[in-house]
């Protein structure tokens, strides 16, 4: 296998072929493609793309939001294509990852360290409840970015506004209220994520309201989220309304430990 730089010409044709394999967020790569083709990495067997990294550049941060491959590539191959990642970013910069449990000891192996634990929440219908007209209107402030400002920063201390404006796409849903904002984007036909969703503290009135939306208007899909594990205000909101939990997720970091408040990210 061949582990290097994307291949720009056939990236899109090579993302439908490896989608159809594997769940894989295609918007996001196109986007850290787009935005700094330096931290997106492919692995090839000859002229198919099994596997991908790619990252986003924050003002402080470093975001791996994308390490997906096909089952049989191996875990000498996988740390191939991280040591290449670092190969080629030397930084002072937090870098974060939300790793699956049998990616943590390799990450571990780079210099990681554990932050938090995580759970993915998925809902597959059965939640039952009235939304009103009231309801949508008080939820769908159209002047949300002072609010993804003010609340973001205060959940990760870092102005992120400019790359939750980048990840946005045509099938995004963002929804806010004075106290929060929830943005979800379809991953295929049949999968909405809800990220990212960040709230005040002590606003689950609001949270309700934004979970009760974004069912209303994403619930005939699969709808997942990564919500802290250990927050047990964000895990019973999500479990009323009948998601499901996966555990032995950990998010990850290297480097100076960052200053989230995971009581504040409802869906990271």
């Amino acid at each position: 296998m061949f582990v290097g730089w994307i291949r720009k010409d056939s990236l899109e044709k090579d993302l439908e072929t490896l989608s159809s394999k594997i769940l894989l967020d295609k918007n996001s790569i196109l986007k850290a493609f787009e935005e700094d083709k330096s931290l997106c990495y492919g692995i090839y067997e000859k002229e198919s793309l099994v596997g991908i990294l790619t990252a986003m550049s924050l003002d402080h941060t470093i975001l791996i939001n994308n390490f997906a491959y096909l089952s049989h590539v191996n875990k000498t191959i996988r740390e191939r294509i991280i040591t290449l990642f670092f190969k080629n970013v030397s930084t002072t910069k937090t870098i974060l990852f939300l790793a699956k449990s049998d990616e943590i000891d390799i990450f571990s192996n780079f210099g990681f360290s554990q932050y938090g634990n995580f759970l993915k929440a998925t809902y597959k219908g059965g939640a039952v409840f009235n939304f009103t007209n009231a309801m949508g209107k008080h939820i769908s402030n159209e002047n949300y970015l002072p609010i993804v400002k003010q609340i973001d920063f205060l959940a990760f201390n870092e102005d992120r506004v400019d790359f939750i404006t980048k990840i946005a796409k045509p099938s995004s849903l963002l929804l806010s209220t004075k106290f929060g904002f929830q943005h979800s984007y379809a991953i295929d036909k049949a999968i909405i994520k809800i990220s990212p969703w960040i709230m005040d503290d002590g606003a689950f009135d609001d949270a309700e309201k934004l979970l009760r939306g974004v069912i209303y208007h994403r619930g005939l899909k699969i709808l997942i989220a990564f919500i802290p594990a250990d927050i047990l205000e964000i895990k019973e909101l999500y479990e009323s309304y009948n998601f499901k939990f996966e555990s032995g997720y950990k998010l990850l970091y290297k480097n100076e430990k960052p200053n989230i408040n995971l009581e504040m990210v409802y869906g990271f």
